[in-house]
């Protein structure tokens, strides 16, 4: 009798972050460090490290077995570098061995040769070592180093050569993302006509550039990966957001089967995800030792290199020309964003719209014109915080109402309010009709507007009277600033924000819910959910996050990870099985996805109409205290009110809030964090759907300190983070400009 064939095994990989990649190890753990290139600009020729010892290794391009680039978007990205250098710090090589200290050190000795170098760039190479001669150094030693110096120099091609060289790669900058729009007059008329009937026709033209830069924090874990072999298998231990994508590229790049990677997913510390690609780039690196080598490999980042070479978000500067009548109301408003996404970035144009459409925040003006570009430098590669792509925009934008404000002589929440008012036709609609509420209900919390006169009319006596600033104390001021927060994108265009939900029901009442875990809070909040309609205990509800190599979702894991969305699909899937579990046998499974109708509140085409599928609100109001002789700041006190819709467990949400403001205050000033004792947050009641309470502090916060910091020195504060040199110069500025 045959023997009866066993059905293949379904190996599954499981999407659920456990601990850190840097708390891993293994026996015989090499450690790894990447060789970059001195150069902004050259072709790379060889990369060489005098005296390595026996048992460490360099692995350039040329030993890659596979794929040399990983490419997403039409933005093609090498593993490490080869031929032209595209930035000062690009990878090109990765060196592994037993010891991390002599690791470093071999690090520091490398040598990179260029076919063709600009002066700039082989001056920079040449002089990498002898910027390490100490009081130390001997007369024979600095006689050797002269000697060499003068050696390396003279092998260099003559400037002539390097000049008339058509390989060499000093690129220009590029535009790889664009959005124009305009609206009213802006679309009917030339500019010259435009200027005499917007610009020189209104009481008020009031100009301002704006710029804000994310920094995280030291103490956080630098980006890196931790790998190993296993027979054939690969193992990958790394904090990505972007699993399937990973997979994708460690196959192609080393040239094996997807079945033999598992990539086992780490939590991620950052504050703002490197998680995409620029963490797929250094994760293949670290693969490709371990695999040559068959041993563990583990490469961190230094705090150097991750505040050189992997800030998080992109550098934006906004400016703004509005044109203001006598009660406030924007009659027309230019905007102009300039963004750098360094060397490459495959979400330009992703990053390009988002900023745009949260430029104007929920402010509605009948004339309209934004000009957005996003073009490369010779600045590191970008990402994107898929979270927190446009709180540079809500920044720009609540600075500049502030501005307003203190021109017209209007008080800042009626500012908001006159120009949230509708216009008639607009772009965008941000759906959520308790925007004016949320707004007063801060401005009542805080008593704003009593101490927004008070202080304003300090700060301008002070002014007046011509009095040191630094004999003035204390300096208070208030600022109010107010943002949304968005659930689902419908102007994708780099992958999709629509999630997927399985929902299954097995005997002994067992529910399963198939989707990638996210916090203990959104899965206790989809428990409950599931377990209220299908009318058995939470206990017997799980959350599933294996997934075979085909489910394995395509898109980043922050694109749909969003907790109103998930729960409302949760709710129709058991739903559904309620409906069905005594007609039909067990188990029954019922999968969900968001609606194709719900899409059509977009008009791609024509870039306008509802972007998002949910929107949370929120109003900001901080009180702020600055000493004129140490310039220490200190926030006397927060005021939050939120809408985030159902409130699906108001204690977690409240816990968010507070961790969220805690993460800021070491943000708003460079190297150091703001204290602030005083945190006052209210949620508004609201029938709308769930929306995501996370970044809307990042959205608004920023905005709020620095008015009320513009409000104390009674000068504009336009950048963030500060520095006591910028404020030292702010006021010194405002003393000569009196004089």
């Amino acid at each position: 009798m045959a023997k009866t064939k066993k059905a293949p095994k379904i190996v599954t990989r499981s999407l659920d972050a456990k601990g850190f990649y840097s708390d891993f190890s293994k026996e015989g753990m090499l450690y790894a460090a990447l060789i970059r290139s001195p150069a902004t600009t050259g072709m790379v020729k060889d990369i060489k490290i005098p005296d390595m010892p026996e048992g460490y290794s360099l692995f350039t391009a040329k030993d890659i077995p596979g794929s040399k680039t990983m490419e997403f978007n039409g933005t093609v990205t090498k593993i490490l570098g080869f031929k032209n250098v595209n930035y000062t710090g690009e990878p090109l090589g990765i060196i592994v061995g037993p010891n991390e200290l002599e690791i470093e050190s071999l690090t520091d000795r490398a040598a990179v040769y260029f076919d063709i170098q600009n002066l700039e760039s082989a001056l920079t190479n040449v002089m990498k070592g002898s910027s390490k001669t100490t009081p130390q150094t001997s007369p024979q030693d600095s006689l050797a180093d002269l000697d060499n110096l003068a050696t390396t120099l003279n092998e260099l091609p003559s400037l002539d050569s390097v000049i008339d060289n058509k390989n060499l790669n000093i690129d220009t900058p590029k535009t790889v993302g664009e959005r124009i729009i305009k609206t009213g007059l802006f679309k009917e008329l030339e500019t010259e006509q435009i200027d005499k009937e917007l610009f020189e026709s209104e009481k008020y033209i009031i100009e301002e550039t704006w710029s804000q830069t994310i920094v995280n924090p030291k103490w956080q874990e630098p980006t890196g990966a931790f790998c190993y072999t296993e027979g054939d298998k690969l193992h990958v231990f790394v904090p990505t957001k972007w699993t399937y994508f990973l997979q994708k590229v460690l196959s192609e790049t080393l040239k094996i089967s997807p079945q033999l990677i598992f990539i086992h997913k780490t939590k991620n510390s950052s504050l703002y995800s490197d998680g995409l690609w620029r963490t797929t780039q250094i994760a293949v690196q670290t693969a490709l030792a371990a695999y040559i080598l068959k041993k563990p490999v583990k490469l961190m980042l230094s705090q150097n290199e991750q505040e050189r070479f992997m800030e998080p978000g992109v550098k934006t500067e906004i400016t703004y020309k509005a044109a203001v009548n006598d009660e406030g109301r924007i009659k027309a408003l230019k905007v102009n964003i300039d963004i750098d996404v360094g060397s490459e970035n495959p979400f330009a144009q992703e990053i390009t719209d988002r900023i745009a459409i949260a430029s104007c925040n929920f402010y509605k003006t009948r004339n309209l014109y934004i000009t957005a570009q996003a073009k490369t430098s010779k600045n590191p590669p970008t990402t994107i915080s898929i979270k927190g792509v446009d709180s540079q925009s809500f920044f720009a934008i609540e600075n500049q109402i502030q501005k307003i404000s203190n021109v017209t002589g209007i008080f800042p929440d009626d500012v908001r309010s006159i120009n949230i008012e509708p216009v008639g036709t607009f772009p965008f609609q941000i759906e959520n009709e308790n925007i004016q509420e949320v707004i007063q209900n801060t401005v009542r919390m805080s008593d704003f507007n009593r101490k927004y006169a008070s202080f304003h009319m300090d700060s301008i006596d002070r002014v007046e009277q011509g009095e040191e600033p630094f004999f003035a104390f204390p300096l208070r001021g208030i600022g109010l600033s107010c943002a949304y927060n968005n659930s689902g994108y419908h102007g994708a265009s780099s992958f999709s924000y629509y999630p997927k939900i399985d929902v299954t029901l097995l005997p002994e009442d067992k529910v399963v819910i198939h989707t990638i875990q996210t916090s203990n809070v959104n899965q206790d909040i989809w428990r409950t959910t599931a377990s209220k309609i299908l009318e058995l205990s939470k206990i017997n509800v799980q959350i599933d996050s294996n997934f075979t190599l085909e489910e394995i979702p395509k898109s980043p894991e922050d694109s749909f990870s969003t907790i109103g969305i998930i729960n409302q699909l949760i709710k129709k899937c058991c739903l559904e099985i309620q409906k069905k579990r005594f007609h039909q046998p067990l188990p029954i499974t019922v999968r969900k996805s968001v609606p194709a109708g719900t899409k059509l509140k977009w008009d791609k085409d024509n870039f306008c109409g509802t972007p998002f599928m949910a929107t949370s609100l929120i109003a900001c109001v901080a009180e702020v205290e600055l000493d004129p002789y140490t310039y220490n700041e200190k926030i006397r006190g927060i005021w939050l009110s939120i809408d985030c819709g159902e409130i699906l467990d108001e204690a977690a949400a409240l816990r968010t809030v507070r961790l969220e403001v805690q993460k800021e205050l070491c943000m708003l000033v460079q190297g150091k964090t703001v204290v602030c004792d005083n945190v006052f947050i209210q949620f508004i009641p609201s029938k709308n759907t769930a929306g995501q309470v996370g970044e809307l502090v990042h959205n608004a916060l920023p905005a709020a300190f620095s008015s009320a910091l513009s409000s104390a020195l009674a000068t504009q504060v336009t950048k963030l983070p500060c520095t006591e040199r910028q404020l030292f110069t702010l006021i010194k500025e405002r003393g000569e400009g009196k004089k």
